[in-house]
């Protein structure tokens, strides 16, 4: 019923079941690059964020044999934005707030805009369909992503 609902609702899991239900819930994002999770303590001041996709073994070894990888980064800076977030939150600091916030807006717009990895360019085109054209690789995704937020930033 859950992959089938509109969603609404807080799906909590103990941290086994939570690890089984986020593979077949990051089947409707078509991309583990797209998905974290966040832990909560039930005091509210700690949290652990995470990305799900673990550490993408097979994209560093090809970077180590200095072939091109197109690696995703979304999840893993939406990870350390949710920490930055409950951060300003603890310390009341609007600024960092604004600065969490507008690089997740920035990670949006930058793929709604077109410019995205490889996994999602799959996603929209299909596995056989994809050229060089349809993707950037790491660098020049997390290039685009620097000049968007810096534009960002800088109308504050």
């Amino acid at each position: 019923k859950a992959m089938k609902s509109d969603g609404g609702f807080v799906w909590a899991c103990k941290n086994y079941d939570g690890d089984v239900q986020s593979d077949s819930v990051a089947q409707g994002y078509g991309s583990l690059g797209l998905m974290t999770s966040v832990l909560v303590c039930p005091d509210g001041k700690t949290v652990e964020a995470e990305a799900a996709h673990g550490t993408v073994t097979r994209h560093y070894r090809q970077h180590q044999k200095g072939l091109e990888t197109s690696t995703n980064p979304i999840a893993s800076i939406f990870a350390w934005t949710r920490g930055l977030a409950h951060r300003a939150k603890l310390d009341k600091n609007a600024a960092l707030a604004t600065f969490a916030d507008n690089l997740e807006a920035v990670c949006i717009e930058t793929m709604e805009d077109g410019h995205m990895t490889k996994d999602l360019a799959i996603c929209i085109k299909g596995m056989d369909q994809v050229a060089r054209s349809d993707y950037l690789n790491t660098f020049e995704f997390l290039d685009k992503l620097a000049e968007n937020l810096s534009k960002k930033q800088s109308k504050l």
